[in-house]
């Protein structure tokens, strides 16, 4: 039979040492009948010393400790104090490794096991045996582990496991300090504050947070999703040079759609998630015209990945269209018929640029598309030639004052009528001419055509 007293006596002690100890059963209704108690106890491990460095390609993190860690006993009482025979341990952590934990238990038992042992030279009958493990875990089993001040990772697995640790400790630390709401100013804990994603470290109070971000998005002040006390800078989308980096950034919002799970309501949620991707669809679409549209199916933005495709397809309802004609996708070798044109003056500064300001260039391929811009290039110098070519003497071509495409007259008078949009114009001085009485205009003494209706019609000049 075992003294239950000293078992009582010793728990106690235990209990008073370490308040954050839970046993299964009171302590004091240990009799000599009880046969076990089992318990457990959320501890923290600490180096003695040093500080363990720990490295991973160009990165180290510190750690002079590892928190939230715990150990669940199961205690023998009838062959009580013995650690070998009357006390089974199991270690839990989120850092290490069960060939870890082994190596840990295994070095208590080295250390103990003699200790307690009534047929040892070295038996103890007093010895207050959980008290020294307890103790030792928690302070002397890292050194035990890492005989080294630093160690070098393997993989970037093994670094995240150590990077966790370390965020703990930051959190566990910011927890018991205090700070000021960015907002009301008042000074709290840090377990009742909410770190912003920013790259100050700002803190908003719960109540501030939640009343602040959903009265912005409620009024559609999306650009004021960020964190109040950093400066801000708003994107100049003139100063991209890559249209991908463009809309990576604008994109991105200052606060992550995410961070506010829990905080907010998620009708509050979507709705900033619908409103953020609206506005900077609006936003890029004043800047660079053929980069997004809005769906017909589901009036959802649809932005461009690349400015130079011409299929589209929509994250909303899925549909996939033709960003030209905005029909449902014909295929690349169907023309629909549609062509987009660029305002004359950025086709002329594109050329203007393209040899001698590549930063400009890149500019305007960012914001109309390189393919686009190539393209209009090739059909203004085009263009350009055919102009030249119906302004020079002898020419026997001239352009619809209507639709403009070239006509080239083979045979007949001077009232021309095109072919392409069947509208009656003056072969002389490309004038527009009415259908029923387009001759008068030969006719009238004082127009610059008159009596020459069948100037330059082939076999009348050789007569």
């Amino acid at each position: 039979m075992f003294d239950a007293g000293k078992v009582r006596e010793d728990l106690e002690v235990l209990e008073s040492m370490f308040p954050e100890i839970i046993f299964n059963h009171e302590v004091s209704k240990i009799t000599e009948q009880s046969s076990f108690i089992s318990g457990h106890i959320d501890f923290d491990m600490h180096f003695s010393t040093k500080i363990l460095e720990v490295h991973f390609e160009n990165q180290t993190i510190s750690l002079p400790k590892f928190l939230g860690n715990k150990l669940k006993f199961k205690i023998d009482l009838p062959k009580y104090p013995s650690f070998e025979n009357s006390i089974t341990l199991s270690l839990q952590s989120n850092y290490f490794s069960e060939v870890d934990t082994e190596r840990i238990l295994k070095s208590l038992h080295e250390e103990y096991d003699e200790m307690t042992n009534p047929a040892s030279e070295n038996y103890e009958p007093d010895t207050p045996i959980l008290m020294l493990v307890f103790n030792s875990l928690m302070y002397d089993s890292l050194d035990r582990l890492f005989s080294e001040e630093s160690i070098t990772c393997e993989s970037k697995e093994q670094f995240e496991v150590y990077k966790s640790a370390s965020y703990a400790l930051s959190s566990d630390i910011s927890n018991r300090t205090n700070y000021d709401c960015s907002i009301c100013i008042e000074s709290k804990k840090g377990i009742d504050m909410i770190q912003l994603p920013c790259n100050g470290g700002h803190r908003l109070c719960q109540p501030c947070l939640k009343e602040y971000y959903t009265k912005m998005i409620n009024e559609g002040q999306i650009s004021f999703i960020r964190c109040p006390e950093c400066d801000y800078k708003e994107l100049n989308l003139n100063d991209y040079t890559e249209y991908k980096q463009l809309i990576n950034d604008l994109f991105t919002p200052k606060i992550p759609f995410s961070f506010f799970h829990g905080f907010l309501s998620n009708e509050t949620c979507e709705k900033y998630e619908k409103l953020f991707h609206s506005q900077m669809a609006t936003l890029l679409s004043k800047h660079s015209p053929y980069s997004c549209v809005i769906c017909r199916k589901c009036d959802s933005w649809c932005v461009k990945t690349n400015l130079d495709e011409q299929m589209i397809r929509c994250t909303n309802c899925e549909s996939t269209f033709c960003f030209d004609c905005l029909h449902s996708w014909h295929g690349y070798n169907n023309k629909c018929g549609a062509k987009v044109t660029l305002p004359r003056a950025i086709v002329e500064e594109y050329i203007d640029v393209m040899e001698t300001d590549l930063d400009r260039k890149r500019k305007i391929e960012s914001v109309y598309g390189k393919k686009v811009l190539e393209l209009e290039v090739s059909d203004y110098m085009a263009e350009k030639m055919l102009d030249i070519a119906i302004a020079a003497e002898d020419s026997d071509l001239q352009r619809c004052p209507k639709c403009k495409v070239v006509v080239q007259r083979s045979e007949g008078c001077n009232r021309m009528k095109c072919m392409i949009c069947t509208t009656y114009f003056c072969y002389l001085c490309g004038d527009n001419l009415p259908m029923e009485s387009g001759y008068e205009h030969f006719k009238e003494k004082y127009s610059p055509c008159y009596g020459r209706l069948f100037e330059g019609m082939p076999g009348i000049d050789d007569e």
